[in-house]
């Protein structure tokens, strides 16, 4: 069913930048594979005609993270968003998530909300 979505919308991979990989076994002769990508349509590459792909530094996961940079002029200095692992300690973490998660969700298609 998924490759049947990427091919019938004509979806394909943006180039990453900063390496081939995005997953490690972390073992001491590791296995690499690309496992996280970003796809993208036409129209979107029409509409984002400046955009970037980029693997950072993985500290913590056996995932790299990967940044969309969508407009190469964009304003400077802003931060990027950054999940931190002290928010799963936070008591009010998980009782948010699960109210989240458990939201009716609505849509026309699994695809297209």
């Amino acid at each position: 069913m998924f490759n049947c979505i990427i091919n019938t919308h004509n979806l394909r991979d943006i180039h990453m930048n900063g390496g081939k990989c995005t997953w490690s076994n972390n073992q001491e002769n590791p296995t690499l594979e690309r496992l996280d990508r970003v796809l993208v349509s036409d129209d979107w590459e029409q509409e984002f005609p400046l955009a970037n792909l980029r693997k950072i530094p993985r500290y913590m996961s056996d995932h790299n993270p990967l940044i969309l940079c969508t407009d190469m002029d964009q304003k400077k200095g802003g931060r990027s968003f950054c999940f931190e692992t002290s928010w799963l300690k936070h008591h009010d973490f998980v009782p948010k998530i699960s109210e989240i998660w458990t939201r009716p969700v609505t849509a026309n298609s699994a695809v297209v909300s």
